[in-house]
């Protein structure tokens, strides 16, 4: 068997190569009511940085998918996209967080920090940060 047929070998049984699907939290919680101004604050703080990650990773995942496509094999590409759909659930998430903290009269809200560009797979430039 060649080099060439190989690759070819590889890359069909590699194209069946299963991807993770998303995994989004949900915007409410059952301890949602308990959570105290503090708590609010640290959630929010993580899902922000947690969906910045995310996002960044699967945007740039985006060209490789691309590539994939174009020059290897569709297969190998992630259409399900799971990163960013994760980071954006957590961006939603907070903006819940956000009303609620708002809701509660919770101190300092102003001082969090802007939300990342939610993720799509083709990106406005326009900065909807919260």
């Amino acid at each position: 068997m060649n080099f060439f047929t190989l690759m070819i070998v590889a890359c069909l049984i590699a194209g069946c190569v299963h991807r993770p699907p998303p995994q989004p939290v949900a915007v409410k919680q059952a301890n949602d009511t308990n959570l105290t101004c503090e708590q609010i604050t640290v959630d929010y703080t993580t899902n922000t940085e947690i969906a910045k990650n995310k996002i960044v990773k699967n945007k740039a995942s985006d060209v490789d998918d691309a590539l994939w496509i174009i020059f290897v094999w569709p297969g190998l590409a992630d259409f399900q996209n799971a990163d960013g759909n994760e980071g954006n659930a957590l961006l939603d998430r907070n903006i819940y967080l956000r009303e609620m903290a708002k809701a509660k009269g919770c101190k300092g809200i102003e001082t969090w920090s802007r939300q990342p560009e939610r993720y799509t797979l083709w990106t406005t430039g326009i900065d909807r940060g919260a």
